[in-house]
């Protein structure tokens, strides 16, 4: 070996914000593993709060204006994708996979809820790191609560979850007379879908 290789020292870029850190992997798992439990919308809400309690960004959530609508929305959008397990669950699995733009061939029944409860997890802290990011930074302190949290699962979902992205461009399709929009920080925001 060379000694260029041996001195390689690659630096490591942090976080800007030391109190918005991301769930580490045993706890993104632990999550994933209770997220398959979860049977009915009374036990996502309690799963919602371990989520939230998670982590420091959850936690700088919790019990601000931002938590009201953060539940409303994520019970509309992620209650549905559930339960991932169970025979009856197959046809929802693969909603799910393609929400996510995973492809799933190969892997086993169980294997396949895991993967898609592990993006949901990782779906569900990144929307609470983009709020507590943007709280701290004073960015959308202007906005009401509900477009904050709308804008955060927006920019999460551009690369988390595409498919969402497209469900909802379905949906405000679907809205007669053609919906309403507005125009914010260069995103076009549709409203009511």
């Amino acid at each position: 070996m060379t000694s260029r290789l041996l001195a390689y020292r690659p630096e490591m870029e942090l976080p800007e914000a030391v109190g918005t850190l991301p769930l580490q992997q045993e706890d993104e798992l632990a999550l994933a593993a209770q997220l398959l439990e979860v049977a009915a919308p009374a036990q996502f809400d309690a799963f919602l709060t371990r989520q939230l309690d998670a982590t420091l960004a959850g936690q700088q959530v919790r019990g601000t204006p931002l938590e009201p609508p953060l539940r409303k929305l994520l019970r509309q959008v992620v209650a549905p994708m559930l339960p991932l397990h169970g025979a009856a669950a197959q046809a929802r699995r693969q909603h799910v996979a393609r929400v996510f733009g995973m492809e799933l061939e190969g892997l086993s029944p169980e294997d396949k809820e895991f993967e898609l409860a592990r993006h949901v997890v990782h779906l569900l802290d990144a929307v609470n790191t983009e709020l507590a990011q943007h709280a701290a930074a004073g960015g959308m302190a202007a906005r009401a609560p509900k477009a904050q949290v709308e804008m955060a699962l927006l920019r999460v979902a551009r690369t988390l979850a595409p498919g969402l992205l497209r469900q909802a461009a379905q949906a405000s399709a679907q809205i007669p007379n053609g919906g309403r929009w507005r125009r914010e920080d260069g995103h076009i925001v549709v409203l009511d879908c």
